[in-house]
């Protein structure tokens, strides 16, 4: 018998081996067959991760509009609670006001109240003042600085308050303001309290007649409201500060000339009136006191029919005499 010769295996090195098998397998990965089948396993996977993707985004743009919508806080107008007599119904202050704060109408939230707060702080009309945020509406509740006096300059006109802080100029028409002459400097700027004593006793002066004019016209209603009861009472039937036009304070402690009155009142025809010394010196420069010369002042004024006008060129209230005073 003869012995089958045994097919000896062709012997390969370890290195040839793993090239050859590498060879192999990406035949196979270049197939056609393969890459077709990435790409659509590929197409697939992207189009669910970007519907996928799409879907959540539409959810979370819904939840974001829905709860915008729901925590928008609604809008109201400034509303000045309980505004002073002299600004009551001003376009131009209401203007003025609008202006400062940069509109009409604001979210009712804390954060508008508190802009709308530091906004108004230079405002030198108030003289302290609170917002609070209201259904329907951002209230501000204050305390006004009245105007006294009025200065005009060349450049401009300026108020100055019973605290001797300067306001800015609107006009108005509720209640009397006095000119203000011969003060030896120039008023600083809106909301800044003047140091000027000769302006100062014009203002102290001018208030304490703005406080008559109020006392006397209160004391009026209180006799019309009672009828029944007589009364012998000189009242004055006006405010006499209705007569005023200016107020002069160039001599002010007799830095002009030592005989002639410190201080004078201009009636609005031209009447003089002498007051004399400031506000507490009329001992200084052997004067009537102040409240001797107030009794005198309005005195004459309602004798001559509620007016001061086309009495007198001069009236003089400066005499140490317990009389009414003279007119010249």
């Amino acid at each position: 018998m003869t012995r089958k010769k045994k097919k000896k295996r062709k012997k390969t090195s370890g290195f040839g081996g793993f090239f050859s098998k590498k060879k192999k397998r990406q035949k196979r990965k270049n197939s056609p067959s393969f890459m077709t089948g990435l790409k659509v396993t590929l197409t697939i996977v992207f189009l669910t991760t970007l519907i996928a993707g799409g879907a959540v985004g539409l959810i979370y743009m819904d939840a974001y509009v829905k709860t915008d919508a729901i925590t928008k806080d609604p809008e109201g107008t400034v509303i000045i609670k309980a505004p002073a007599i002299w600004l009551d119904n001003n376009a131009e202050w209401n203007a003025w006001i609008e202006d400062i704060l940069g509109g009409a109408t604001f979210p009712l939230n804390k954060a508008s109240a508190r802009d709308i707060s530091q906004k108004l702080e230079s405002v030198a009309w108030f003289k302290n003042f609170r917002v609070q945020t209201k259904p329907g509406c951002i209230e501000v509740e204050a305390i006004y600085r009245q105007p006294v006096g009025l200065i005009e300059t060349r450049d401009e006109k300026v108020y100055v308050g019973d605290d001797m802080v300067v306001m800015n100029y609107i006009p108005i028409t509720t209640v009397p303001v006095i000119k203000i002459d011969g003060a030896s400097s120039k008023p600083p700027e809106s909301g800044r309290q003047w140091q000027a004593a000769d302006a100062e006793a014009a203002v102290e002066l001018l208030s304490w007649l703005y406080r008559m004019d109020l006392h006397f016209q209160q004391e009026k209603m209180k006799i019309d409201n009672d009828t029944a009861v007589p009364t012998t009472k000189k009242i004055p039937g006006k405010p006499l500060l209705d007569e005023i036009e200016g107020i002069d304070v160039s001599n002010f402690a007799a830095r002009k000339s030592r005989s002639k009155p410190n201080i004078i009142l201009r009636v609005k025809d031209g009447t003089i009136v002498r007051w004399g010394a400031a506000w507490g010196q009329a001992n200084v420069y052997f004067e009537a006191d102040e409240k001797k010369k107030l009794n005198r002042l309005y005195e004459y004024f309602v004798d001559h029919g509620n007016t001061l006008q086309g009495t007198a060129r001069n009236i003089d209230l400066c005499w140490l005499e317990d009389e009414i005073p003279r007119p010249r």
